[in-house]
């Protein structure tokens, strides 16, 4: 099967979290527009066996999955869906250090082995 990819640029970036158990990260192209999106959702209310939601307007990409080689800069996200990286979801964004730095500690707590990276490719 071969590897697909999908890649997004996104203007906004926000994150949020309800009660500890309940965490969401949403990149869009355009505030409030469903063209051109990604939101990654996790719960800690129950047992999820580290699956993240995944929605994008490509229903190919939108499940529960377990989210794999997850990498974090300033300037992007990517990671892969499932095992054997078959999809790829790599989305670019141009957003103030205040949203990018509580996106990137919801992110932490949804995806554990979050690599964060310096946006040259570096360890943070």
């Amino acid at each position: 099967m071969p590897a697909k990819l999908k890649e997004l640029r996104c203007a906004c970036v926000s994150a949020s979290e309800a009660g500890g158990e309940y965490f969401q990260v949403l990149f869009e192209k355009a505030r409030d527009n469903d063209e051109g999106y990604l939101l990654v959702q996790r719960q800690f209310e129950t047992p999820d066996g580290g699956r993240c939601y995944v929605e994008t307007d490509d229903i190919e990409f939108a499940g529960h999955f377990r989210l794999r080689n997850a990498r974090v800069s300033s300037k992007q996200f990517e990671f892969d869906l499932g095992n054997g990286g078959a999809r790829t979801v790599r989305v670019s964004f141009d957003v103030a250090e205040s949203a990018y730095a509580q996106a990137r500690r919801v992110l932490r707590i949804m995806i554990p082995d979050l690599q964060c990276v310096q946006a040259q490719g570096s360890p943070e």
